[in-house]
This record gives C-alpha cells, structure tokens and sequence, in this order.
C-alpha cells in the first residue's frame, strides 16, 4: 500500500499542548473540505509505503510522528499507525469532520472548520484548536465548547505567513473573557518553520 503524500518533514509542533516539541510530519495529500481561508498546500507530489516513511522517520532523534493534511482521515491509517506504533508516538491532526476508525493514537488534535464536525471528535480528542478569525468562529466556539473534554484552544489565523493582528485581538479577548480557553499563537509561523 502506498499512501498519497504532499511533504514530509523534521520540525517543531507549532500549535497545541506539545509546542516546541521535536516531531517527524507526514503530510497525507488531500482534502475532504474546500475551505477559502487554508493555508496549507496539500496537493500530492509522490506517494511512499509505510515501510517508507517509517525508514524516512527514524533518521531523527524525535520518537513523535504527527499525522497530519488536508485530511488524513480519508485514507486508512491502519497500516501506517500498526508499522510506527512500535517505536512512536502518533498524533494525529484533524478537521474532525470524518468519522475516525479505530487507532491507537497518542494524541488527536481536532481543529474544526466548519459546523459539519464529527462530535467524536470533540469529546475524545486529546485537544481542539477553534480557529479565530474564519467565518462564523465565536457562534462555533459556543456551540461546540461545552461538548470538548480536552485542552481547548483559540488560535488566530494567520495571512499566509504574516500574522493577523485584528484576529489576535479578538482571540485574546475572548480568552479573557473565556478563560476556560488558552490562546495559541502558531509557533511555527513566528519563527519561520513548517
């Protein structure tokens, strides 16, 4: 099985609770959303097995994998989460949209879209990451808050890589006025990783 990849790469998580952690990225290609404000290019550019990108991972010291898009719940991560449940630690990063099968995963981190996400997913996931600033984000927030059980976060989005300074002000000020809601910058954006 070879599985659709647009990049894979060593970095620093950049968003969350493990932020500033050293981690291994597989970028799965595709999407089951359309969204106006995506950041990310997540078009296919090659494929790999899990073989593959296991032998590609252990070339770093980090022992954590973060499965992430697009929307990596499209594809069958079975085989991919069985091969590096061996030697790592998986997250995995989702819309929450998709019904996720049965893995044994680390930690998921949820980060809604769009009002068609998968209550799974914001009950169990490890964290959920609402994103300030896109189109009807605080009527979201307010729908979807009293139903997570994990580290709930408000993340501004970015321009592009450029930092928008209207969406900061109003994350904070939710914040502040919500404190059972952490703020989260995108790290990585800040010091220039992906």
């Amino acid at each position: 099985m070879k599985y659709p990849i647009s990049e894979t790469f060593y970095s620093i998580i950049g968003e969350g609770q493990h932020t500033g952690q050293a981690a291994f990225f597989i970028r799965l290609a595709g999407c089951n959303l359309n969204c106006d404000f995506c950041d990310t290019d997540y078009q296919e550019k090659f494929q790999m097995t899990p073989e593959e990108l296991l032998e590609q991972a252990s070339q770093y010291q980090s022992r954590i994998v973060v499965i992430t898009g697009g929307e990596p719940c499209i594809h069958s991560l079975k085989p991919l989460v069985n091969l590096f449940k061996k030697e790592f630690r998986i997250h995995l990063e989702t819309n929450g949209s998709l019904l996720l099968d049965t893995y044994d995963l680390d930690w998921i981190a949820a980060s809604p879209k769009s009002k068609k996400v998968d209550a799974f997913f914001l009950k169990y996931a490890s964290e959920v990451k609402f994103l300030c600033g896109i189109p009807g984000w605080e009527e979201m927030l307010e729908k979807f808050l009293p139903i997570v059980k994990g580290h709930k976060w408000l993340m501004p989005i970015a321009d592009g890589l450029t930092l928008n300074q209207n969406n900061i002000k109003m994350a904070v000020d939710y914040c502040l006025k919500n404190p059972q809601v952490k703020f989260c910058l995108q790290a990585h954006k800040v010091i220039g990783v992906k």
